[in-house]
């Protein structure tokens, strides 16, 4: 912490300095710490920073990077929901429609990782007469 009480010295004409550093600071934090320990770490930040003005403003910087990671990893997260739910659909549309899905198309399917690439497979099954009418793409 000794880091943050020099970053803390710095005057108002270098504001934007300290605004860096300490944005810089909690990066560090939320990326390169365990996540049980930022709590702590950001705590830690907010008891060196001596004028009140800056406290408040780290504070309000630390909750605003925390909710943006927060909500990218939803973002993320759904995504995820997203493509797995399409393969689940081809998958079963498959199943549907011949009954029988060899585990070279199921390992096929399981592996794409684009939505717009389930859709189109969604709808060539719909509708193929075969499983050699649907392109793969190899």
């Amino acid at each position: 912490m000794e880091a943050v009480t020099h970053i803390d010295t710095l005057d108002e004409e270098k504001t934007q300095q300290w605004r860096r550093a300490i944005f810089y600071l909690y990066l560090l934090i939320l990326h390169r710490r365990p996540t049980e320990e930022h709590d702590e770490l950001k705590t830690l930040v907010h008891q060196h920073i001596q004028e009140s003005s800056r406290r408040e403003e780290g504070e309000t910087m630390a909750q605003t990077m925390a909710e943006y990671l927060m909500e990218q990893g939803e973002r993320r997260g759904e995504r995820r929901g997203e493509t797995h739910a399409k393969r689940e659909a081809v998958l079963k549309l498959l199943r549907f429609r011949f009954n029988t899905v060899p585990e070279s198309i199921t390992s096929r399917i399981t592996s794409i990782r684009s939505p717009s690439r389930l859709d189109a497979l969604f709808e060539a099954v719909l509708t193929a007469q075969t499983l050699d009418d649907i392109d793969w793409g190899n």
